[in-house]
């Protein structure tokens, strides 16, 4: 069938070729911004040919789901014979296993927002409240440590250590920095892909992504900073802040040190934008993610009905 063999091409290409493609493109590192784009459209692209495929499994005749509709249709009398015994129990295998996968994810979000819960009750108890900025809670440490945890009211935390250690300008930049975090709900992204991936932990892309977007959102969040205090302000803070693996549901400014000395090199290095590429890779992006869109929304208008 040829919706059958559209859907799985998608899913061979968006799952094994986009990702490694992404992860070593090099424009992605002077137009972050597009490439978070192009993730996003490429994991939508595979999440709308996967639904499509299971849906059209189920459903397509002589698929399993089709003979289960017609096992309680009222024509059923037309069309008893063994098969659709067979059909039955296997629609009933694939959608039990699409429930599997689906209780992964739901004990997963339950997780990550109750461990996001307890340290914010935790930080109202041992942090106070800066007189200098309305959004911010300062921690009473000697290492210089900033982050943001998405939350009613004062979101972004900042060690005395770190008051201590930076300037005014490079204060700044840090708290530009996490203002975008959150001003962008780059929170919900990861935690977006991180259910995605453990819905698909096998995809090739999807593996990919847990490790090039977390990337790509720091990214934009130091262009944002440097725009605004200037991109020495922004490297003298990194330099300064301990690298620190953030906690559960956190985005810290200076996370893993192998990442930061990265984006230290691309703060420091002359950057000219690449031609083309931006527009380029919107198209890319809405391409990915309307094409498998639109090849499921034909695939179930031409689902035939029960009779």
């Amino acid at each position: 069938m040829v919706f059958i063999a559209a859907l799985v091409a998608a899913i061979l290409a968006l799952g094994t070729a986009a990702g490694p493609a992404l992860a070593t493109a090099r424009w992605t590192v002077r137009h972050p911004g597009t490439a978070l784009a192009c993730w996003a459209g490429v994991i939508v692209g595979i999440l709308a040919s996967v639904t499509g495929l299971v849906a059209l499994a189920l459903l397509w005749p002589p698929a399993p789901g089709h003979g289960l509709l017609e096992r309680f249709h009222s024509c059923l009398a037309d069309h008893a014979h063994g098969g659709l015994v067979w059909a039955s129990l296997t629609s009933g295998a694939l959608i039990g296993f699409c429930c599997f996968r689906a209780t992964r994810v739901l004990p997963r979000l339950w997780r990550a927002v109750s461990r996001r819960r307890r340290h914010m009750e935790v930080l109202r108890l041992v942090a106070r409240a800066d007189d200098r900025n309305a959004d911010v809670l300062v921690l009473d440490h000697p290492i210089p440590v900033a982050y943001c945890i998405p939350a009613q009211g004062r979101s972004i935390v900042v060690s005395s250590g770190a008051r201590e250690r930076l300037d005014v300008r490079q204060l700044d930049a840090v708290l530009a920095h996490e203002r975008t975090h959150l001003r962008h709900r780059h929170h919900l992204v990861l935690l977006l892909l991180d259910l995605v991936h453990a819905l698909m932990p096998r995809v090739p892309t999807l593996r990919r992504a847990r490790t090039s977007v977390p990337a790509l959102l720091e990214m934009i969040a130091d262009d944002a900073a440097a725009r605004r205090c200037g991109r020495e302000a922004l490297a003298g803070a990194l330099r300064s802040l301990q690298p620190v693996v953030a906690p559960a549901g956190a985005l810290a400014a200076a996370g893993a040190q192998e990442r930061t000395h990265r984006r230290l090199a691309r703060l420091e290095a002359s950057r000219r934008p690449v031609r083309g590429a931006r527009p380029l890779g919107w198209v890319t992006a809405a391409g990915a993610a309307a094409g498998p869109l639109a090849l499921v929304v034909l695939a179930m208008a031409a689902v035939p009905l029960p009779c």
